[in-house]
C-alpha cells in the first residue's frame, strides 16, 4: 500500500462509464453499483447505489 496508493491517487481516466478516480485509500471516488437479481431465469436490476 505504501507503494501503490500515492500511484492510484495520481490516476485520473475518462473511461467508458465515466471518470475513473481513486482517493487517498485506493477507493474509486464516486463509484457507482449496479445490483442485480434473477428471477425465472431472467435478470432484474433491483439498485443503483451512488
Amino acid at each position: 500500500p505504501a507503494k501503490y496508493l500515492p500511484e492510484l491517487q495520481k490516476i485520473n481516466y475518462k473511461g467508458v462509464t465515466g471518470n475513473i478516480v481513486f482517493d487517498p485509500k485506493g477507493d474509486i471516488k464516486d463509484g457507482t453499483l449496479t445490483l442485480y437479481t434473477y428471477k425465472g431465469g431472467k435478470r432484474e436490476q433491483v439498485a443503483v447505489v451512488k
